[in-house]
Parts: structure tokens; C-alpha cells; sequence
């Protein structure tokens, strides 16, 4: 990954966690960072130009949060720019790698944080410094951290890999609890809501799914049912369900730095995470189809570009990727779908896009 991508994150550098004057997630580092993953260099400081013109500042910090007094920090959004502060200066005191280990474990269990945005950019974050260590990256690593402690939230239990099932077969089982139904309010907090409501049955929908031999087998198993799911469902909720596929792909990018002891575990909290979208979400189960026709990889990227919206990106980024491990044709046909979507809707109004299911509101 090349000085593009730094300065990129030299334009969204001090930017808040959130698009301005509303719910949706800061997705400029994140997008910028699988720009370049796709090859487009060329695009990524043009695309960060327009995504910043979105975007707030960071709230300054009002109150020190400490190695002692970080417990009663967690979850508190407000406190955003306190946690960016705290792990600007562990990251001065420690290597990044040190950071993550000590923190990761006590993340984990908030994989739905900002819709599990928190995990997503840490993971974009890590794959950049995996190629280079620059101050912007590691600033950029800590904000990711920083916006995974603010937003901490938990689904309701402690998920168990202990039943039989593989990842696409769970899936279909989890109860589709608001089939049918309106989901207004931001998706980070209404499927939380929705879960806690129905604990029991979830939660045993959850510990449906088997302890893997191999967690990199079972992302593969889990992002191709969620590609899955999205089709069948692209019609009502694509913009939601497309993180069924995003954010098992990007627990793929933390593997490589999780200690070992704690990849289960992810793919545990992940799996949750997924099965939770799904049960809120979704009116339809997954469908089995194989009849896609699909473009070139350079030509699907080509479209999803063009749209300038960073889920494309992101999506795009992490269905070519996990296509390449796991030769589906259903990835790059949910990748197509919503590309088509954004250019159908470019001239679309908030409420049309609302209606649709391609705006958080």
C-alpha cells in the first residue's frame, strides 16, 4: 500500500466517527484503504476530497480516560474523543502490535459496536500498517480502537460454538423475528433492542453452529451464506445486510495479528454478530440459487467506483477477496447487485433511498 493512502488520511485526518448531522458511520478511512486494496491508487485522494466534505471534527477530549479508570469509559459515545486520546498516547508508549494484543480480547465481546464498524476499521486499519508503519496509520489504527470503545455494546449471552451445524445451515435457522415488519432507528441499536427482547431463542439459534477445524474454512462457509442472504433480501434491505458478508470478511483480516487462543472466540463473536442481522433484517432465508451471470473482476470494480459510495468499495473489496478463496459466483453477484442498486438510485430522494432500504435513517 503506497503514499496514497497516507494522504488520504492526511485529508480525513481529526474527522469525527460519524457522517455529519447523522447515524451513519465515517467510512472514509475504510473506503479509502480498500481503494487501494482494489488496485485504484489513481482514485483513492479524489474519493477522500469528496467523502470529507461529509464529515465533522472530532469532539476535543473533556476528560482523561486511564489505564485505571477505562472500564467506566466503555459505551459512553460522548467520550469518542477521550478514547482517541487515550490510545494516541498508548500507541506513543507501546508498538501497535502490543496495543492490540492487550486490547482485542476486551473488544471482542462488542463485535456489534457501531454495527460492528468498530471491528471493521480496525481490521482496514491493520491491513495498511501491515505494508508500511507511518504516523497516519498508526493515528488511524488508534481512532479505529478509540470508536470500537466508545460505541461498546454486547449482544445478549455468551456465544457457544457447540451444535452441528455449518455456518450456512445455522444461518438458515435463526428465527426471522421482524419478518414482514418496519425497522426504524439506527440498525446499531435496533438490532440490539430486538435481540435482548427475544435473548432466549436467539441465543439458542446462535449455539446451533459447530467449533470449526479450521476458522478460515468456516469465514468462507459464513460470507458466502451471507452473499446468500443479502440476495435473497436485496429488494428490502441491502444496505443492512450487506454487512452479513463485510464483517466475517474483515474478522478474515485480523486473523494473521489475534493471538491464537482468540480465533475461535472471534469467529464466535463475529457469527453472532451475523446471525443477529440476519434474525432482525431479513424477510426471506438464503437462497440456493447458482444461476448468476457475472462481469471480470476489473469490470465489476470499474462500476462499483463509479458509484463513489464507500459500502460499494468495501463491499466490492470483500467479495472479490473472499471469492478468490472460495470460488462462488453468489459473491460477485451480490457485489454487481448493489452497484446496479446505487446507479438506479443516483437521482433518487433520501425518502426513495429510505424506502428501499439504501439509507440509514
Amino acid at each position: 500500500m503506497n503514499d496514497a493512502f497516507d494522504e488520504a488520511l492526511e485529508r480525513l485526518l481529526g474527522t469525527g466517527t460519524e457522517v455529519a448531522g447523522g447515524i451513519a458511520p465515517n467510512h472514509g478511512p475504510m473506503g479509502a484503504e480498500a481503494l487501494v486494496a482494489l488496485g485504484r491508487d489513481d482514485a483513492v485522494v479524489a474519493w477522500a476530497d469528496r467523502y470529507r466534505r461529509n464529515l465533522d471534527l472530532m469532539p476535543a477530549s473533556n476528560a482523561p480516560i486511564t489505564k485505571e479508570t477505562w472500564r467506566e469509559g466503555l459505551g459512553v459515545i460522548e467520550r469518542i474523543g477521550d478514547w482517541v486520546v487515550f490510545f494516541r498516547t498508548q500507541l506513543a508508549e507501546a508498538p501497535w502490535r502490543s496495543v492490540f494484543t492487550e486490547w482485542i480480547g476486551r473488544l471482542l465481546p462488542a463485535t456489534p459496536s457501531a454495527g460492528a464498524h468498530g471491528l471493521i476499521r480496525t481490521a482496514h486499519a491493520l491491513r495498511a500498517l501491515q505494508h508500511a508503519e507511518t504516523p497516519l496509520r498508526i493515528e488511524e489504527f488508534g481512532v479505529a480502537l478509540a470508536y470500537w470503545a466508545a460505541y461498546y455494546r454486547k449482544l445478549p449471552g455468551v456465544p457457544r460454538l457447540a451444535g452441528s451445524l455449518d455456518y450456512g445451515q445455522a444461518l438458515d435457522q435463526v428465527p426471522l423475528f421482524l419478518r414482514g415488519q418496519s425497522r426504524r432507528g439506527a440498525p446499531r441499536e435496533v438490532y440490539l433492542r430486538v435481540m435482548a427482547a427475544h435473548s432466549d431463542e436467539f441465543s439458542a439459534a446462535v449455539d446451533r453452529a459447530a467449533e470449526p477445524e479450521s476458522v478460515e474454512t468456516a469465514l468462507s462457509s459464513l460470507t458466502e451464506a451471507g452473499a446468500r442472504l443479502y440476495l435473497a433480501n436485496a429488494s428490502r434491505q441491502p444496505l443492512v445486510l450487506l454487512h452479513t458478508v463485510t464483517v466475517p470478511a474483515a474478522l478474515r483480516l485480523l486473523l494473521p495479528h489475534l493471538p491464537r487462543g482468540l480465533h475461535k472466540t472471534a469467529l464466535a463473536y463475529v457469527w453472532q454478530n451475523v446471525a443477529a442481522v440476519a434474525a432482525v433484517y431479513a424477510d426471506e432465508k438464503p437462497s440456493e440459487s447458482e444461476e448468476w451471470h457475472t462481469h471480470e473482476e476489473s469490470e465489476i470494480i470499474g462500476r462499483s467506483v463509479e458509484t463513489d459510495d464507500p459500502h460499494a468499495l468495501k463491499f466490492t473489496e470483500a467479495c472479490i477477496r473472499e471469492n478468490r478463496l472460495n470460488h462462488q459466483p453468489v459473491y460477485l453477484a451480490a457485489v454487481e447487485d448493489w452497484a446496479s442498486r446505487l446507479h438506479r438510485a443516483k437521482d433518487w430522494t433520501t425518502a426513495e433511498r429510505d424506502a428501499a432500504g439504501m439509507e440509514f435513517r
